[in-house]
């Protein structure tokens, strides 16, 4: 699925192998598609699965493309759901129509389905910018602005009214699944990160939280505040014990 952030307008493809050949080959074939409305992107946002290496980045870095890989499938969420309600809708159909089949065939009616499915999405209404993809195409073509509301309503400030984090406070990490041990996540498994960091720099936008840069973090993380703890006001300079006398 080839989703634009800004029109949320949708292209979806199939695949006969996740090479990096043939990923570079259907990219190439809708880019340069005079039906299709979209160009040549500035920024991609991908996974790191290897149907995005060698041919495939080669391709986006002659466009002039900046890649950024995913580092979690939170990152990708607004194409992952895609992919959930397109499984949700098209494969209960295409299991009952196996059962008419033999059982050495299997049906391929879902790649008719992904496009008609992908021409109802473009034409129906979306919520954060109160206009269809196809409206937001034709206004992004005459040079308009395209404005959106957040997809989540705070309850605290954000933006230029969030209170910063200054660069000397000692902070942990959210780890995402399996990050710590790796494979998938066990209820043993740490909730923040073992290593302690200091705020390296920050990026703000207006109603968006603030993002925190890590100093000497590998990978390089950038997070908002929400998936920091903040040691400095949970651990005292000291600890003072008491002693209870036995009655």
């Amino acid at each position: 699925v080839i989703k634009d952030i800004a029109t949320r307008y949708r292209h979806s493809f199939t695949l006969t192998d996740k090479t990096a050949t043939q990923m570079a080959r259907e990219i190439r074939k809708i880019y340069n598609d005079p039906n299709c409305p979209l160009s040549w992107p500035k920024v991609l946002i991908v996974d790191k699965g290897t149907e995005y290496m060698g041919e495939c980045r080669d391709l986006f870095l002659r466009h002039g493309m900046r890649i950024q890989y995913a580092k979690s499938k939170r990152s990708m969420a607004i194409a992952e759901q895609d992919h959930q309600e397109f499984e949700k809708h098209v494969f209960f159909r295409q299991d009952a129509m196996d059962l008419y089949l033999p059982l050495t065939d299997r049906s391929r009616e879902w790649v008719v389905s992904l496009h008609i499915n992908d021409d109802k999405y473009n034409d129906s209404l979306t919520k954060l910018i109160h206009i269809s993809s196809n409206e937001a195409v034709k206004k992004s073509l005459e040079g308009k602005k395209i404005f959106a509301d957040p997809t989540v309503k705070h309850k605290r400030p954000i933006g230029y009214d969030e209170p910063l984090l200054l660069s000397d406070v000692k902070v942990r990490h959210l780890l995402e699944p399996g990050e710590l041990e790796g494979w998938r996540k066990r209820a043993t498994d740490c909730n923040w990160s073992p290593e302690i960091f200091l705020i390296e720099s920050f990026s703000r936008k207006n109603n968006q939280p603030v993002l925190y840069k890590l100093h000497n973090s590998q990978p390089p993380y950038t997070m908002y505040s929400g998936n920091l703890l903040i040691l400095d006001t949970l651990i005292p300079n000291h600890i003072e014990i008491y002693i209870i006398p036995e009655l």
